[in-house]
């Protein structure tokens, strides 16, 4: 229970933290690069931790812009072939042993 107080204070410390908004090029965000989370994060059950290949992705992500993130995967969601799961998202950055993507979680909630 204390983890996911932690996890949800660091979510929602997160939504606070946003860095300089500029032109974004979506194109050289690397959102497809949680695609190999896909099993984990869309919640099927017989996966309960995420893969290598998901927290290599998702540690790809760690020195992009938060908010370049945020905007590219909320103007084009399609880009990843799943919905993530809120719960499991918030777990990502606990299991992939990476406390920089704490920040990343609101992007895809």
């Amino acid at each position: 229970m204390s983890k996911f107080v932690f996890v949800l204070g660091l979510i929602l410390l997160s939504l606070f933290v946003s860095g300089k908004s500029s032109d974004i090029d979506c194109a050289k965000v690397p959102i497809e690069n949680v695609e190999p989370c896909k099993d984990f994060l869309s919640k099927k059950v017989s996966v309960t931790r995420p893969s290598d290949e998901c927290c290599k992705g998702a540690k790809s992500w760690i020195g992009a812009p938060q908010d370049a993130v945020c905007k590219c995967y909320k103007k084009s969601p399609d880009r990843l072939s799943f919905t993530p799961d809120e719960i499991r998202v918030a777990a990502l950055p606990y299991l992939c042993k990476s406390a920089e993507l704490y920040t990343y979680v609101p992007c895809l909630v």
